[in-house]
């Protein structure tokens, strides 16, 4: 089976699939667009033996690696506190409407970041700030992908560790 084929039989019942996962028609599409241009070049390497099992694989994956990126947090360099402190909801906690001193808290995620070991601290900045991915960090980093797993992980330990006494008892 060619891939043409394979993208007129299957294509809308991954888009399908795809928005009963969450996506909107849109996101399913463009998904399902970046799915088969990444098996056409898996097959210029290789012939698949199982196409259209291939082709949902890649999507279902793509559209997983969206829905992690998007669920990552977006930092910018300096926030208005005064102009947050305008609006209504401003300074407040949605679970219990306590004010949150913000920028006491960038101190303190910066200092914690700051207090990462340096190779700990690029990779968790180049995956969590800079939005890239683990292949990426590994391949300008120099470590293996698993190896920037590893950092990225206890980076993540490390920050909760150092940034607990934040975390408020519910």
């Amino acid at each position: 089976m060619d891939l043409e084929r394979a993208y007129r039989e299957t294509g809308p019942k991954i888009v399908g699939y795809l928005v009963s996962c969450g996506a909107d028609e849109a996101t399913a599409r463009d998904v399902l667009h970046d799915a088969v241009e990444r098996v056409s070049r898996m097959m210029e390497e290789r012939e698949p033996s199982n196409l259209p099992a291939l082709l949902f694989a890649t999507a279902r994956n793509l559209f997983k690696n969206r829905l992690r990126d998007g669920a990552r947090l977006d930092f910018v360099e300096e926030v208005d506190d005064d102009l947050c402190a305008k609006s209504p909801d401003a300074g407040r906690q949605s679970f219990d409407a306590r004010p949150i001193d913000a920028p006491y808290l960038r101190r303190r995620i910066k200092a914690a970041l700051a207090a990462l070991p340096p190779a700990l601290r690029e990779s968790y900045t180049l995956y969590q700030i800079g939005g890239r991915g683990a292949a990426e960090i590994a391949e300008l980093t120099g470590v293996t992908e698993n190896h920037v797993n590893v950092r990225i992980h206890r980076a993540k330990l490390a920050l909760k560790k150092m940034l607990s006494d934040l975390k408020e008892e519910m």
